[in-house]
């Protein structure tokens, strides 16, 4: 890992020496791009009145929005205020991020609430349509959000924020409980770092007892769980002649 130079903004000379760990969040964030990006179709795809894959899936998107909003909760904890205070010039790209945040955070409640009108119509097509619409409209809306933290803020934060504060994050993070199965997002993460930097990855970011678990076990669980958002659609059987 490298050393960022400040970017516009951020307070040139007075910022600590720091590796480039928003990097890590780029990871949660592609992450997060994948699986919104995939919710509006798995909604779509469930047959009308089909109430078990609509209970499995509204188990699911209840798990993404929950961990999303603990994401950003976690941002507006940790950032904003830092970066303000250290970066000032950056008061616009702050105002912004915050704005975004909640703009996404009203979305979430209104997809919590369309998950719960689906699964209480009985999966019927008009409820999933309206549910698989408002996933588009954050999933667009989460795009742009990403994109522009990511070149907005986390080149400043680089800069202003000491390995100490980053270390602070990261066991924040570990201390929350996971709204989705652990081993679905481990295997989520492992997929958004180029194959050929993941062992790398894993020996640097897993502590042992987790990699072997994962090697053991996990990765398999993670099979499954990809399989049971995207199950193959079932083959017709042609009965033959008697």
């Amino acid at each position: 890992m490298t050393t960022r130079l400040p970017s516009s903004g951020a307070p040139a000379g007075s910022a600590p020496e720091t590796t480039c760990r928003s990097d890590e969040i780029v990871l949660i964030h592609r992450m997060f791009r994948r699986l919104f990006g995939e919710a509006p179709a798995l909604v779509r795809e469930v047959v009308p009145g089909d109430v078990h894959r609509a209970a499995f899936l509204a188990k699911h998107l209840h798990g993404l929005t929950k961990l999303l909003h603990v994401h950003h909760h976690a941002e507006d904890d940790f950032f904003w205020d830092r970066m303000t205070e250290r970066a000032p010039a950056c008061g616009l790209h702050v105002a912004l991020m915050r704005k975004q945040h909640q703009a996404v955070s009203d979305q979430l409640d209104e997809i919590d609430a369309r998950i719960d009108a689906w699964t209480g119509a009985g999966a019927d097509a008009a409820s999933a349509e309206r549910l698989a619409a408002a996933l588009d409209e954050v999933d667009r809306n989460l795009a742009e959000h990403l994109a522009d933290e990511e070149r907005e803020a986390f080149p400043v934060l680089d800069a202003v924020l000491s390995t100490a504060e980053w270390d602070e994050i990261e066991a924040h993070a570990q201390h929350e409980k996971p709204p989705l199965p652990l081993f679905l997002l481990l295997g989520l993460m492992m997929e958004a770092v180029p194959e050929a930097d993941r062992a790398a990855w894993m020996e640097r970011e897993l502590p042992a007892p987790m990699r072997l678990a994962y090697r053991l076990f996990g990765r398999r669980s993670y099979e499954r769980a990809l399989r049971r958002l995207h199950p193959e659609p079932e083959k017709s059987v042609e009965r033959g002649r008697r």
